[in-house]
């Protein structure tokens, strides 16, 4: 015969009472479902709300720095929409804030040159107009065969992260009012899109939905699955200076005749890019200049800005350190204070820049103590 166990409760009339004795047995299944049903309930919790700890690397080193826990960290997989030409073995991906619009525009008339010029599509659209070729999967989706192919060429636009950073609050804050109720408040924008990154990089249920201003404000490793194959893509570089939007045109242009593209339809693409711009564009606002004073002059808007941005520049720009220094000199001095014997009133930042990159390129990790 099962023992017995006796199990009490507390009556605040009588103090401690006897209650009936319970079978072990059932006892032990009640047990069980107890302990399973909070093992659930601990599991759902974790899988929703642990806070990931991770270790950053870039191009396989550690990288190490006072306060790197309030970074937002590369390489998260987020975001991606890519564009194919597939008979010409060619991918782009559209980089928000990044001339995605500009990119949607070439890769159209790339897929079906007929179909855009019978829409009177042009490569200053926006947008609103529709066009035929997103309806279509092949243009959308890259296949495997594709991918896998070692021919296949892939290219995407770039900006320099901070610049990129200008253009959305001017689009979403000054322009329009998607603004997180900022009311152009630039910190509070920054600080929003801080907070909303480091949700998403730090706990898992962050990857359940994308978020449209995490897809235009996101480190630019975040996009295209460069995660995975970085070393793959051609970044064009494309600025507000005349001469840097000219090289990376150039640029795609031999991408495009190499991949087997007429002379005729590269000449199009090169002229009509150069000469025009689509309606969003901001690089060319009244406001910018007072958006840029705005982050030089503020260093908490510059410290969040470094935060979000830091290993954009130090990946992406690993062989051209110069573009470092677009942090601010000043915060490439604060990244390089450790750096005693270039660090004076007569530092040179460009010094200091190919310090960083070739500190991290030489040694086992990127490690500035004093970094804050």
């Amino acid at each position: 015969m099962a023992s017995a166990i006796q199990t009490y409760f507390w009556n605040k009339n009588a103090g401690y009472q006897r209650m009936d004795t319970v079978g072990t047995g059932r006892d032990y299944k009640q047990y069980c479902c107890i302990f399973l049903t909070i093992s659930a309930c601990l599991g759902i919790y974790g899988y929703f709300y642990y806070e990931n700890e991770y270790t950053i690397y870039v191009d396989g080193k550690v990288v190490n720095f006072t306060g790197v826990e309030d970074f937002i960290p590369p390489f998260v997989s987020y975001y991606h929409e890519f564009l194919v030409a597939p008979k010409s073995k060619l991918i782009s991906c559209a980089i928000p804030k990044s001339m995605s619009q500009l990119t949607i525009n070439i890769m159209c008339l790339l897929y079906d040159e007929h179909s855009f010029s019978a829409e009177n599509n042009s490569l200053n659209d926006t947008w609103t107009t529709e066009r035929k070729c997103q309806e279509e999967s092949q243009f959308r989706n890259p296949s495997q065969q594709l991918l896998n192919d070692p021919d296949t060429v892939r290219f995407a636009f770039i900006r320099d992260p901070i610049q990129r950073f200008v253009s959305l609050y001017l689009d979403k804050c000054i322009h329009t009012d998607f603004c997180f109720n900022c009311n152009k408040d630039m910190r509070c924008f920054v600080q929003s899109i801080y907070e909303t990154l480091r949700n998403i990089s730090d706990y898992r249920h962050g990857f359940e939905g994308l978020d449209m201003m995490a897809e235009h404000a996101a480190p630019l490793s975040w996009m295209c699955n460069f995660d995975k194959d970085l070393e793959k893509w051609h970044l064009l570089m494309m600025g507000s200076d005349f001469e840097e939007r000219k090289s990376s045109i150039l640029h795609l242009a031999n991408i495009l005749k190499r991949q087997g593209f007429n002379e005729t339809l590269v000449d199009k693409i090169q002229k009509d890019t150069m000469g025009g711009e689509t309606a969003h564009s901001t690089h060319t606002s009244s406001h910018r200049e007072e958006a840029e004073r705005q982050i030089r002059d503020d260093p908490y808007i510059r410290d969040l800005l470094h935060k979000i941005y830091f290993f954009d520049y130090i990946r992406t720009d690993a062989d051209s350190p110069k573009l470092v220094c677009s942090l601010v000199e000043g915060e490439v001095i604060h990244m390089a204070k450790d750096m005693e014997d270039i660090v004076d009133e007569q530092y040179d930042c460009d010094l200091i820049a190919q310090e960083v990159v070739d500190e991290m390129k030489e040694n086992e990790k990127l490690d500035f103590e004093g970094f804050e």
